[in-house]
């Protein structure tokens, strides 16, 4: 099969029961022909009906017309799934989000052996956070459950869920960096590298790092015996009962590991409490501002989102919100406020001075995030993170109105915070004077060369003001 056109974007091939493409929007999913009937009967199945009504899983339908995706398009069967807006990826979320991820896996894993099938796969990268929430969208996950009780996904969800939620817990290593260094997740031997001495001291760390060490060291030959053993049992009725015992076992487990986002800190957490240099009146014309900035926009992108505050305001009013933010703690407070709940808002980890990068096979499988992002949003906020990006990464004012460009949005509602800000001083220190030539009308020339002013506002305060640009 030759590859893909300009327009198409291929997003899954590892299963050789089928892959997935992206094409011109329409997310495309082949079947190989032996596996036509089995998926089929999987889409009539009513629990998966359910599934796909509760939203854990996107509405899927069999096509007959795939466009001329590719020269050659074989016999393959044709499902068109619905396009889930702005998903996120394993190596954009937050450790709570992964706990959420891996438990969803888990409850499907439990309905699909409840109803004769077995989940083969338990990859993070299966599901995918959009509209605020996990959605798992491998079909042919899905496989004939037999009798063995085994459930062959064992492994690879220890290395996704398991230990990466482990390590957060002893360490603080959060999923980004866990997910862009390792695809397939953390492998025992790994994972028993970092934790090392008292890190090994609990149950879970024994169970799932020290034994397969050991394991690892004496060789396959227990395993295999162990496996052996598995494959005599003689009755489906059996199977399914060890199945079904392996995986609540495994909840329990799962659940010892939950993050508790209350014991989190960082600087950026309680900002919206701690905050002292806006007034009363800076915070009310600010959050007036934004209100009306974003009234003629349906999708916002908040960067430097902190907890969410602008952002559950732009949800308030009805728009689609993708919120982004650098520092876990704080992102997290703001998915432990939205969990649950059918806000809109889809939190995702992102340091924009270094976004998350094209990954995968020829950097192809995940495009990067600046990529995925350009044009997809109708307005984007910034407040109160400029000053970040001159300090922290040395960026120009050029180089932000740069970025904006390329994320092409129609508006922008943007805070300044001049030099002469106590919170300027305070993170600029001793580099201070680097930046006394920046002031509001630097930066308005510098954005008057892309985009359209419409509304200027000086906060009561004096150091800050908000604008709306077009483009």
């Amino acid at each position: 099969m030759s590859g893909p056109g300009p327009e198409i974007q291929r997003l899954s091939w590892r299963d050789p029961d089928g892959f997935v493409v992206n094409a011109h929007g329409r997310i495309l999913r082949a079947v190989a022909p032996a596996k036509a009937a089995q998926i089929r009967s999987l889409l009539e199945a009513p629990w998966i009906a359910r599934l796909i009504a509760e939203g854990v899983l996107p509405r899927t339908v069999e096509t007959s017309d795939p466009p001329q995706l590719l020269q050659d398009t074989g016999d393959w069967v044709w499902l068109e799934h619905d396009l889930l807006p702005f998903p996120c990826h394993a190596h954009e979320i937050t450790a709570l989000q992964l706990y959420d991820a891996g438990d969803l896996t888990l409850d499907i894993a439990i309905e699909a052996a409840a109803n004769g099938w077995v989940l083969k796969d338990a990859s993070a990268w299966n599901l995918l956070f959009s509209k605020g929430r996990p959605w798992f969208v491998d079909l042919l996950s899905f496989d004939r459950l037999d009798s063995t009780g085994t459930w062959i996904a064992y492994g690879q969800f220890v290395r996704h869920f398991i230990l990466p939620l482990l390590l957060y817990r002893k360490l603080g290593i959060t999923p980004p960096e866990v997910f862009l260094i390792h695809r397939d997740g953390v492998a025992p031997e790994r994972a028993y590298e970092l934790l090392r001495g008292a890190g090994l001291m609990s149950a879970t760390a024994l169970e799932f790092v020290v034994l397969p060490k050991l394991l690892t060291r004496a060789g396959s030959r227990l395993i295999a015996a162990q496996s052996a053993g598995k494959a005599r049992v003689p009755r489906a009725a059996i199977g399914e009962h060890l199945l079904l015992n392996t995986l609540r076992r495994m909840k329990r487990t799962l659940k010892a590991l939950r993050p508790d986002e209350t014991k989190t800190h960082s600087a950026w957490k309680s900002y919206e409490e701690e905050r002292t240099h806006y007034s009363a009146a800076d915070l009310a014309v600010k959050t007036e501002f934004v209100r009306e900035g974003i009234k003629d926009s349906k999708t916002v992108l908040d960067l430097g989102c902190n907890a969410g505050e602008f952002s559950l305001l732009a949800a308030e009013c009805g728009k689609a919100v993708v919120a982004a933010d650098a520092d876990h703690a704080a992102l997290s407070r703001m998915y432990a406020r939205i969990r649950g709940h059918d806000t809109g808002v889809s939190p995702i980890m992102l340091n924009l001075g270094r976004p998350s990068p094209a990954v995968g096979w020829q950097n192809k499988e995940v495009r990067s995030f600046l990529d995925r992002a350009a044009g997809q949003f109708d307005c984007i906020l910034l407040l109160g993170i400029i000053h970040h990006l001159l300090v922290s990464e040395r960026a120009t004012l050029p180089m932000l109105v740069d970025l904006l460009h390329h994320l092409n949005p129609k508006y922008v509602v943007l805070e300044w915070v001049d030099p002469k800000d106590p919170r300027f001083q305070q993170l600029a220190g001793l580099n201070g004077s680097l930046y006394s030539h920046l002031d509001a009308p630097s930066l308005e020339a510098c954005l008057l060369q892309r985009f359209r002013m419409i509304t200027k506002l000086p906060l009561p305060g004096g150091t800050r003001v908000m604008y709306l640009w077009q483009t």
